[in-house]
């Protein structure tokens, strides 16, 4: 039942200085919506008035909770854009990044804008897989790949589950609609960088003059970082010298759940040389505990301060199979390594960090002939039954390759830091003295 009343609030009488009790001037309504939420909304000074629109409200929910009424014809008035702002503001209210957000509503509200959707009784899902279809690279003028034009859509769908959850909406008329298969259209195939590849962009980068904010040295311990821990470069550029825990027997590196992908704490081990280096470059800096290892730009070009790197190393960005080499390469780079070092799958996947196993195994594991070459000298001998001699010597069970040579254990470039290398190296190159958090 709906309950009028008027509110009662206490004020301080001017004349004697007590505070005395008093009622509002105008009528309240009190009542159940639809959704079985108890509802407060002010009303007229007359209480005749009052009393019919309590009734009137009463009646309403009642139709609506029966199906006569349609409860969202409010929410169906308004424009889509009004709804898109407070989504977006939902989603800040809910913990996620500005980044996130923005690039979330900004792609929802590029289909709004292009298929000329008003109100949700516009929306048709006909003419957003049109509008998807023709949607074009704002930089290149190229059509979208198939991956992108998925963003588009999960976010578009998001901001109508949204519409769902919030009441205003009671289906997503775009519900049925998938995401179409990425894998046909892979505008951009990374690979991932050789050992002697690795050697050469670090060395490269250490004898190299300052250039994207950072000395070569800075630069090749940035790399180094990147390709021994699967760090992604917007982590690492929010990295700071509290975030590394170097005094330990297990070193460690914590990226904040604010900076993380999936807006969890990560703790990843550090290899023990990894550690010395960084801990031997606080001694000689003694930078504040809050202040960044890395001071770069937000604004920085990471694809371009490698690019050049690489030209400086002799290394071709793009090879003969159209496969490319950039900052999130030394992440794939990373995850082969740990695969081909006989990491287990689940390993694997939890240091990449990634949901789902085919993710870490499928897209960032990169492996060539030569690493199958070398798988079939782990099958068992077959002996031969005309001389008893066995098909496969034991000793070439280690062989692997093209060459037909033993494996030579891999010299870790961070070595060239370390050791003799050092000599050659910009001793006075400091990482991190700026202050902020």
């Amino acid at each position: 039942m709906a309950s009028i009343f008027k509110q009662q609030y206490t004020e301080k009488d001017r004349e004697t200085g007590e505070r005395v009790r008093k009622k509002s001037k105008c009528w309240y309504i009190e009542y159940t919506t639809a959704d079985g939420i108890r509802k407060r909304i002010k009303a007229f000074k007359d209480k005749t008035a009052t009393t019919q629109l309590a009734a009137k409200l009463e009646r309403e929910a009642e139709l609506e909770q029966a199906g006569v009424i349609d409860r969202f014809r409010e929410h169906r008035k308004t424009p889509l854009l009004k709804h898109l702002k407070d989504f977006k503001q939902s989603m800040l209210d809910t913990g996620n990044t500005e980044k996130h957000t923005t690039m979330t509503y900004m792609r929802a509200k590029t289909i709004i804008e292009n298929t000329g959707f008003i109100r949700l009784a516009d929306i048709q899902p006909s003419r957003v897989l049109n509008v998807l279809a023709k949607l074009k690279n704002t930089k290149t003028g190229e059509l979208l790949s198939i991956m992108s034009r998925n963003y588009y859509l999960k976010a578009f769908k998001q901001f109508l589950n949204w519409l769902i959850s919030d009441n205003r909406a009671d289906v997503n008329p775009i519900a049925h609609l998938k995401c179409q298969n990425a894998e046909k259209d892979i505008r951009k195939k990374r690979r991932a960088l050789t050992n002697t590849e690795l050697e050469k962009l670090i060395s490269a980068a250490m004898d190299s003059d300052e250039h994207y904010q950072l000395t070569g040295r800075q630069r090749a311990m940035l790399y180094l970082l990147a390709v021994n821990t699967g760090l992604r470069a917007n982590e690492i550029a929010t990295l700071t010298w509290i975030a590394l825990d170097l005094d330990s027997n297990s070193p460690t590196v914590t990226v904040k759940a604010a900076y993380s992908k999936h807006r969890r704490e990560d703790v990843l081990p550090l290899r023990a040389e990894i550690a010395s280096m960084f801990k031997e470059l606080r001694e000689q800096i003694e930078p504040e505990p809050d202040s960044r290892i890395f001071n770069v730009s937000k604004c920085i070009s990471w694809a371009r301060m490698i690019y050049k790197d690489l030209e400086l190393a002799g290394i071709e960005r793009i090879d003969d199979s159209g496969r490319s080499i950039d900052f999130h390469a030394l992440r794939h780079t990373f995850i082969t390594n740990l695969v081909k070092g006989g990491a287990s799958p689940k390993v694997a996947q939890g240091l990449a960090r990634h949901s789902k196993i085919t993710l870490t195994m499928d897209t960032y594991t990169h492996i060539s002939l030569n690493d199958h070459r070398g798988a079939l000298d782990l099958l068992p001998e077959i002996n031969l039954n005309d001389d008893n001699k066995p098909y496969r010597q034991q000793s070439e069970v280690k062989k692997t390759g093209t060459d037909d040579q033993p494996v030579v254990p891999y010299r870790p470039a961070y070595r060239e830091l370390t050791g003799k290398a050092d000599s050659g190296c910009d001793q006075s190159a400091t990482i991190g003295t700026d202050k902020e958090a």
